[in-house]
């Protein structure tokens, strides 16, 4: 269940009419990783008890009444994004066959973090000591990655496995290109999906026999027995550059009741981008064994490429609300519940193809037309809640929060689900709670010198199913974290962290098994994300 969830991240399958959104995505633009400031994410993000670093605010508002002073901070941060992708042609089988791993990385420069909070006096009778005002930006996710995985295979091809599909479902020639002058059709892309059209478009897959019904790839070839199967070795790779993030600005007031009580609230805006690019290709090993007959001549098979590119931008809304409780100086609790949030999301895709022959003369390619779609995720609710022991020399805290991804729906632009019941059947089924741990120690050596530890741990929300019992899935995140501290005696601060993260295997398909006791590749990504950050700050 783990594999099959994720086999439509990878396949090029724009629909006919619009680009299919499934439950990753609905998870991918949920999902929170918090970053803030160095000080935060050194103490892995465990503030829900602790307030007083701006970048706790988006975990719990309350935090922004702690401190009696004004601040603004501003976080810069370098990201390494690091992938181990082994591509497995087979999967065990001989032949040629030969498995190979790669390792990638990307680094980006990003922003974390940066805001201030305004604090304010009221000098009354009303209880209130303070009162808060603050205007935060913090990231809660990176989406830059980069794949390169690639494998030799002597069995199987995504041309074949598209051919094979073509014949068992009756497609038929004049389905993508015009009855009368032959030429190719531009209202296939209206009806199937478009990477189906790019192929046959460009000869990927063509009829034989004398059918319009009988289809064969480019990597293929029909053996003296009349069947028809890969013609020789091929090189295959996969390719995948990603980039984006998805911020929390938030518009904050926060309330000190004595130093003793503090409540907060947050208005939560989200803005999201999300891109990527995307691309398969198998070229031959040796072109002799790719004899390729057209009506005017023999020319041999090179390489092909099917690609596509596919951009995201959201914005959207939720509230928050918070409180942290001091009953001995000793002792801090805090807690926070965040609303579903609604995010309008609008998409654009386009897919390409190419092919290449020994003879240039039988090269092809084509583009299909660019797509687009607008409609609302709704997002889950979630709590969180924390306890913070203070020992004079230092601070140790814990963090758990709770959230509900099964809550996770799409709707129309409009409002109504009508369109996305399917999906949101599959998001209540294989998707649910998923739980979060955050731990963090901050010890004062001096007064002006800090030194940080954290560690988190977030489950995965994925669910299957042994008989009829729904179970989670072992799919755990975890990240490790340090950092270092320093407070001078005016108004600067300066703080450094290092964190580590490592993300559960990934399995990807790049197309179906077709052919019986033959498996398809099979790509597996290991991944791991280093951030360093830097936040400078000032007190007033």
């Amino acid at each position: 269940m783990r594999k099959l969830s994720l086999i439509a991240t990878l396949l090029f399958t724009g629909s006919a009419l619009a680009f299919a959104q499934d439950m990753q995505d609905a998870r991918r633009y949920s999902f929170n990783d918090y970053q803030g400031t160095a000080r935060s994410m050194a103490m892995g993000n465990a503030f829900t008890a602790l307030g007083g670093d701006i970048g706790s605010i988006g975990i719990n508002p309350a935090g922004s009444a702690v401190n009696s002073y004004s601040q603004f901070t501003i976080s810069p941060s370098l990201t390494i994004a690091g992938v181990e992708a082994t591509y497995d042609p087979a999967r065990g089988l001989a032949g040629g066959n030969q498995a190979f791993t790669t390792k990638n990385t990307k680094t980006r420069m990003m922003l974390p973090n940066i805001g201030f909070v305004l604090n304010w006096s009221p000098n009354d009778d009303s209880g209130i000591k303070t009162i808060s005002f603050g205007l935060v930006g913090n990231m809660t996710a990176n989406y830059s990655n980069k794949i390169e995985s690639f494998g030799t295979n002597a069995e199987t091809s995504l041309l074949g496995e598209k051919a094979d599909y073509f014949t068992n479902n009756g497609y038929n020639r004049w389905s993508f290109f015009d009855a009368t002058s032959g030429n190719i059709d531009r209202n296939a892309f209206n009806k199937f999906a478009w990477e189906d059209v790019l192929a046959a478009h460009t000869t990927m897959v063509a009829n034989y026999d004398n059918s319009d019904t009988k289809w064969i790839g480019a990597t293929e070839t029909i053996f003296s027995d009349g069947s028809v199967g890969t013609a020789g070795l091929l090189d295959q790779s996969w390719n995948r550059s990603t980039s984006g993030y998805k911020y929390d600005l938030v518009a904050n007031i926060g309330l000190n009741f004595g130093d003793q009580f503090f409540l907060g609230a947050n208005l939560g805006m989200i803005a999201l981008e999300y891109n990527s690019t995307t691309s398969y290709t198998e070229t031959a090993v040796n072109v002799n064994d790719f004899l390729i007959p057209f009506e005017d001549g023999d020319t041999y098979f090179d390489s092909f490429r099917l690609s596509n590119w596919y951009s995201a931008k959201g914005a959207g809304i939720y509230g928050k609300f918070g409180f942290i409780y001091v009953p001995i100086p000793e002792l801090r609790l805090g807690g926070a519940i965040q609303t579903p949030g609604i995010i309008n999301i609008k998409e654009r895709w386009q897919n390409y193809g190419d092919i290449y022959y020994t003879d240039s003369k039988y090269s092809q390619s084509d583009d299909s037309p660019e797509g687009d779609f607008e409609y609302n995720l709704v997002t889950p609710f979630r709590f969180n809640l924390g306890a913070a022991l203070n020992f004079g020399l230092g601070v140790i805290s814990a963090d758990y929060e709770f959230c509900n991804y099964s809550g996770m729906r799409f709707r129309n632009a409009d409002g109504y689900s009508g369109g996305f019941h399917d999906v949101n059947e599959d998001i209540k089924d294989y998707m649910g709670i998923a739980h979060s741990l955050r731990l963090g120690a901050e010890l004062r050596v001096v007064p002006e010198f800090a030194v940080r530890a954290g560690y988190n741990l977030n489950t995965s929300p994925e669910y299957e199913y042994e008989g009829s019992k729904k179970k989670a899935i072992n799919a755990n995140t975890h990240s490790v974290a340090v950092g270092l501290g320093y407070s001078s005696e005016g108004s600067f601060f300066c703080d450094f962290a290092v964190r580590r993260t490592m993300y559960p295997d990934e399995y990807y398909y790049p197309y179906n098994n077709y052919i019986a006791g033959v498996n398809s590749p099979e790509i597996t990504l290991k991944r791991n994300m280093w951030d360093v950050v830097l936040t400078l700050g000032w007190r007033f």
